[in-house]
Formats: structure tokens, sequence, C-alpha cells
């Protein structure tokens, strides 16, 4: 961190997540501004912005599928929003079916998410509808629908910041997550347990604990096409 931004320790962090190619950069220019610190992620070649919104502290994180640890890009994406307390998610509206996966896992990890459904004007250029209102309850968190390149939707999420909440678990997540949250610090932690992510299970010197990977990856998948078809 640079001194310029001035950020205290014990400031809350927002975190802005979500696949490659969605308008993050947009997001995280428009809760910034000019002071923006980026530097090297620890024992990688990826790097990370960081700047201020009011009191709070932004992070971005490269773009991926999912929270886990198959490359660089994802393991640092993974801690940094394993950690966060506010999860600013980035949907690509036209491709709901394949980002709302990385949004139900995240509200999986029981971190407050506001979700920006971006792109809304290609949606509209397609002839497509998006029930925003059924969608937000499905995922039982703020869905803002954006515009972001145009600036449509800003000021509304920067609002909706301020409401996060976590939404609604998979129910063979709220089954087992009791099973293993005592053997780590966060729930987003426990999630990746479940999840038989090895360096969060080495990290807390965790045996003998047997991994639900396939089965919680299959409910989810299941669960996201429920959600689109029906909003």
């Amino acid at each position: 961190m640079t001194a310029q931004i001035d950020i205290k320790q014990d400031s809350l962090k927002i975190v802005l997540a979500g696949n490659p190619n969605v308008g993050k950069s947009v997001f995280f220019n428009a809760l910034t501004g000019v002071y923006v610190d980026v530097s090297n992620f620890p024992g990688t070649t990826v790097d990370i912005s960081s700047g201020k919104y009011k009191d709070m502290v932004v992070m971005d994180t490269p773009g991926v599928y999912g929270v886990s640890s198959f490359n660089d890009e994802e393991r640092v994406a993974r801690d940094v929003i394993l950690y966060a307390d506010i999860v600013l998610n980035i949907v690509d509206a036209l491709h709901m079916e394949r980002d709302l996966f990385l949004t139900q896992q995240i509200i999986d990890m029981g971190k407050p998410v506001v979700v920006a459904l971006n792109m809304m004007d290609e949606v509209k250029k397609n002839g497509i509808e998006i029930d925003i209102d059924e969608l937000s309850r499905q995922l039982g968190v703020i869905v803002i629908p954006t515009t972001a390149i145009r600036g449509k939707g800003i000021e509304e999420v920067k609002e909706a910041l301020e409401h996060a909440k976590p939404g609604n678990p998979l129910p063979i997540v709220s089954q087992h997550l009791p099973e293993v949250r005592d053997m780590v610090d966060e729930d987003s932690e426990a999630l990746l347990v479940l999840e038989e992510d090895e360096n969060i299970i080495s990290r807390h010197n965790i045996s003998g604990v047997k991994g639900m990977r396939e089965e919680i990856y299959q409910a989810r998948r299941a669960r996201i096409d429920e959600i689109v078809q029906k909003v």
C-alpha cells in the first residue's frame, strides 16, 4: 500500500470479483478515482490494484471463473476474496449461466455480496429480458443492472455497497459447513476445505476430512441453471 492512500489496518475491505472481461476495471476506477496502488501479490507475478472508497479499502482481483487454486490468478483471487468484508461481484448479463457459478460460490462462502449485472445495453440489443427482482430473490443479495462503460448504475452500486448482505447458500453447503467450521478461521475457508482446496487444507494442517468438491460443484451448476431458467 502507498502512503498516499493511507489505509487504516481495521478498514473494511471491498473486493471486486468476476470472470475475465466483465468490466471490473470500470467499477474499480469509479470507486477509487485517482489514487491507486499496484503491487505484486507475494510469491506470484500477479499484480493487485488497491485504492480507497470513503473509509474502505477497495481491492481488485484477476478475472477468474471460480475460487480455487489451479493457477496463480486463481490463487491470488482466492486469497483476496477469502478475507473480504464485502464482495462486489460483476456479472456479464449476457453470460449469466457462466458467471453466476462464481457468484454462488462467493455466496456459499458467507460473504456479503452486491451483484452488478453489467452490459445491460447488450441484453436489450439482443432482445433479452431479465427479471432483476427475481434474480435478487433467488440469490438473496442486491442485484443492480448496470452499463458501466456509460456510467449507468454506478451510483446505485455505490449506494448498495452500504447494504451488502450474505445471500442464499446451497443446501449441501449449509448442511456440511458446520462439520469443518471449527478447523479454520472463516466460513469462506471452511467452504474451500469442503471443496478440497489443498492450499487451505495444508495451511490449517487439516487431515481426514472427506472432500465434496464434485458434489458441491454439481449442485452449484444445477442451481445456476435453475436460476437462469427462472429469470
